[in-house]
């Protein structure tokens, strides 16, 4: 349905608009919505707050343009645009999980594509009450850790602090002078029934969902690109820029070129998606804790080069997690004596350890009186209606209206209970627990959310809608973002504000005046700028991960060839019956138990088949393509910054064909299946030979690459000529199908098979690139090229194993091998002692890289001076 022409304003259309932020008649917009078959019967409950209508039929001003653009596209064209939206969502890898999810199962990032607008005159309050909220809470921190006059004023009851688990005495005093607490502030808050924002909640140890905010204006954009190109909105650029500039301008020791670096519990954290994107987009270093030492009060990113000292770190690890020196001791995520390094002022931290503090819920009760004393000011943002249960008079009111209040404990991540749903057991247990505890417990008053038009089935419906803002230090005040994170729940119930609830998340608009020109974090440099490459600045985890992303990209490769031959046999056999004896061969290869002969035709059939299938749909298998794509993509997440986006693309596809197999999968639909997968992998593995820039991580790829498909050819070698149930020529060609050297073979001796040409192809032909001599020169290049820590004249272990192989492969005589028939036992003892030979070193590399350039052995040193 085509929109109405209105006067005074610009009408939309399926390419465009321009929305002033209010000017539409009332009487306007219900016409429009009476009459629109995506508008029309949007239920309004009487009760609550739309964000898009007022009541029922009748639109607020400032959705006028938007409604009719909308009427303008369809809701088909909606549908499908939604539907694009999820496709570059997955194609990007766009993912997070929900918290106690039992099988840690990575969810795809939904996203409605209608967002959720307001006006520039609203959000000037709100976001005035925001930065407020941050400096209340900042002043609110450094008390707490220093004078503590809040406690000794009366101004705060000292259970309240001392028995939340985010109070760490020891980070008493620890911030130097003049450095900030509370540096990035993250907060949930929802619009009531009257219309009145009301916080919910604060994030501050780590406040993540700014990733995910700008990648829902990057892919909307992307997917409705006119609509969004001249759309009169704040952008979200700037405020990164803010904070990218408030990291640097904390570093003390390296102000003109600081090194900062972003923290992250690695990629099994549920956002890891969104501390890769921001670490890209703010062009910091992503580091997991065994990334980083401390060496002499300092902090030390470990690099192939060795230790590089770190000015600043952006943390997404819980506070208790981070020193495990000080704090939890368990920890395997943080850093053992950062706490020392801050107090020594060597490096700084965003935010600062013991902030976590902020998100105890029972402060809500307390913080307008906080901001009179602290601040001299009101509070402009009201929380939740909270009672402590601490207080004597506020217990008793929460215990007698527990029907209509939901009960919280401060405690982090602790349960929570609606009163109305209790039945009387659970209400006398949680009364029984109130009473045992009083201070560890919050009542609060629960109110309807507001609701926000989702697209569903081409209408909108009206859905619950939570909000998160983000604020960052901006020189002595804060910053806030032009908007931030719109979640909506699938359903009618109420959203809880984690993150990693589920839902659906929006675009949050701002409006402005006028459209807002595009604001991008790469500016041109008019200053001196050090260039670098990838060499001895590469974290050695990094190097780590990428040398087994190769190996785990070979193995799978390997695995798939094997299949999809083994496949081809069982087919060949199915349909002429014919004896086919190297399918036992590939079988061994593959580690499948060969069934018995006394089985008849048929069932061996499909004994063979089903455990064929196994090895591509069973998840459990040890040796499967999925879990052996899963140490592919493990260690791929964790150097995502390190691939191409259309090298990620790529990997999330293979994702979708190997971990999401049809259901019903038989033989041939398997093998097409493989067909599908192995060119999946090999573009890939082109793509990042293509786009990977050729320095140390692309080294340790490539390096991870050959070294596993020459293991795996010297297998195959052994196979055919030493340990064959059924050597010869069938097996011969099989082996030549599964290195793709069968076109190859037959170009240069047509249909002759034999032995000496067969070994000269596969083990000497150096220009062959699926020989065994060209993986070894390949391996000796590469390891050549590999920085190293110590200088020396001598060779380093690596480079001694390769150049033994290679060097055994020389001296190698080919006729001795193989001029003799193949069951020759004098033939068969040769090969099998240069394999074993070949082999030897080889297995043996993997653990002279790791020694020499993925682990940092601590060298002993003499902490006192030793009298004689």
């Amino acid at each position: 349905m085509a929109a109405r022409p209105a006067s005074g304003i610009a009408v939309a259309s399926s390419v465009g608009i321009c929305m002033p932020e209010a000017s539409v008649a009332y009487q306007e917009d219900s016409n429009l919505a009476d009459n629109s078959p995506l508008l029309g019967d949007y239920p309004v409950a009487e009760s609550g707050y739309d964000e898009m209508f007022a009541a029922p039929g009748l639109l607020r001003p400032h959705w006028g343009d938007m409604a009719r653009a909308l009427e303008g596209i369809g809701g088909v064209e909606l549908e499908r645009q939604q539907s694009e939206i999820q496709r570059l969502l997955q194609s990007d890898g766009v993912t997070y999980n929900t918290y106690n999810d039992p099988r840690g199962s990575l969810r795809h990032w939904l996203v409605d594509p209608i967002p959720l607008l307001m006006t520039g005159e609203e959000w000037n309050v709100l976001a005035a009450g925001l930065e407020q909220r941050s400096r209340l809470l900042n002043a609110l921190l450094a008390d707490l850790y220093g004078r503590r006059l809040a406690i000794r004023q009366g101004w705060l009851p000292p259970e309240l602090i001392y028995a939340h688990p985010g109070f760490l005495p020891s980070c008493h005093q620890s911030l130097p002078p003049g450095c900030r607490w509370l540096t990035f502030h993250g907060v949930d808050l929802a619009r009531g029934p009257d219309g009145t924002f009301r916080i919910h909640g604060d994030r501050a140890q780590s406040p993540s969902g700014a990733g995910y905010t700008l990648e829902n204006r990057v892919i909307l954009a992307r997917a409705l690109p006119m609509l969004y190109r001249d759309a009169p909105l704040r952008r979200l650029a700037s405020f990164l820029e803010t904070e990218r500039a408030t990291l640097a301008g904390m570093a003390r020791h390296n102000p003109d070129s600081p090194h900062v670096v972003l923290l992250t519990p690695g990629p099994n954290s549920p956002v890891y998606f969104e501390h890769a994107y921001l670490a890209n987009y703010l062009s910091l270093s992503l580091v997991e804790g065994e990334d980083l030492v401390v060496r002499d009060g300092r902090v030390w990113l470990k690099t192939l080069g060795g230790l590089r000292p770190v000015d600043v770190i952006l943390r997404r690890v819980s506070d208790v997690f981070c020193d495990p020196l000080e704090l939890r001791g368990d920890s395997l995520l943080g850093i053992p004596g950062l706490l020392q390094a801050v107090r020594g002022g060597h490096v700084a931290l965003a935010n600062a350890l013991g902030s976590g503090l902020i998100e105890n819920p029972g402060l809500a009760a307390f913080l307008p009186m906080l901001c009179r004393h602290l601040l001299g000011e009101d509070l402009k943002l009201p929380s939740s209606a909270t009672w402590w249960c601490g207080d004597p008079a506020e217990r008793g009111y929460v215990l007698a209206n527990l029907d209509r209040l939901v009960v919280r404990s401060i405690l982090a991540d602790g349960p929570c209970w609606d009163g109305s749903q209790l039945d009387a057991a659970a209400r006398a247990e949680l009364v029984g627990r109130i009473h045992a505890n009083p201070y560890r417990f919050v009542g609060q008053e629960p109110l309807p959310l507001s609701t926000a038009p989702v697209l569903e089935e081409g209408r909108l419906t009206p859905r619950p809608v939570i909000l998160r803002g983000f604020v960052v230090a901006d020189g002595d005040g804060y910053r806030v973002m032009p908007g931030g994170l719109a979640r909506v729940s699938s359903g009618l119930d109420t959203l809880q504000a984690s993150l990693q609830n589920g839902g659906i998340s929006k675009d949050w608009w701002v409006l402005a005046p006028t459209p807002q020109r595009h604001v991008s974090l790469l500016r041109q440099s008019y200053g001196p700028i050090v260039v670098t490459r990838d060499g001895s600045d590469l974290p050695s985890r990094v190097a780590d991960d990428l040398y087994w992303m190769g190996r785990y990209l070979e193995r799978l490769d390997s695995t798939a060839r094997l299949l999809r031959e083994a496949f081809g046999r069982l087919l060949e056999w199915e349909q002429d019956n014919t004896d086919e004896r190297c399918l036992d061969d590939l079988l061994d290869a593959l580690e499948i138990p060969v069934p018995p002969v006394a089985e008849s035709p048929r069932a061996r059939f499909f004994t063979l088949r089903q455990e064929l299938l196994d090895l591509i749909a069973d998840s459990e298998h040890p040796s499967s393509m999925q879990a052996l794509f899963d140490g592919l993509l493990r260690t791929g997440r964790a150097v995502r910054n390190h691939l191409g986006d259309d090298s990620w693309r790529l990997l999330n596809r293979l994702q979708q064909s190997i971990q999401e197999p049809p259901k019903s999968l038989g033989a041939r639909q398997a093998r097409e299946l493989l067909e599908e997968d192995l060119m999946l992998m090999a573009a890939f593995s082109g793509l990042s030979n293509e786009t990977m820039p050729h320095h140390q991580g692309w080294l340790f790829f490539d390096i991870g690459r050959h070294l596993e498909r020459v293991l795996h050819t010297l297998d195959l070698f052994k196979l055919a000529f030493i340990t064959a149930r059924n050597p010869g020529l069938p097996l011969w060609e099989v082996v030549l199908t599964l290195t793709d050297n069968l076109t190859a073979y037959r170009r240069r001796y047509r249909s002759a098979l034999h032995p000496t040409a067969i070994i000269d192809l596969l083990l000497f032909d150096e220009d062959n690139p699926r020989s065994v001599g060209y993986q070894l020169r390949r391996l000796q290049r590469n390891i050549g090229r590999l920085h190293r820590s110590v200088s020396s004249t001598y060779r380093n272990a690596e480079e001694r194993l390769i150049l033994e192989a290679f060097t055994t492969l020389q001296l190698a005589d080919i006729e001795a091998l193989a001029t003799l028939s193949h069951d020759s036992t004098r033939s068969s003892t040769e090969l099998s002692r240069l394999l074993d030979a070949l082999h030897t070193p080889l297995s043996n590399l993997s653990d002279a890289l790791t020694h020499s350039h993925f682990s940092h052995a601590e060298v002993p040193r003499q902490l006192i001076t030793m009298q004689p």
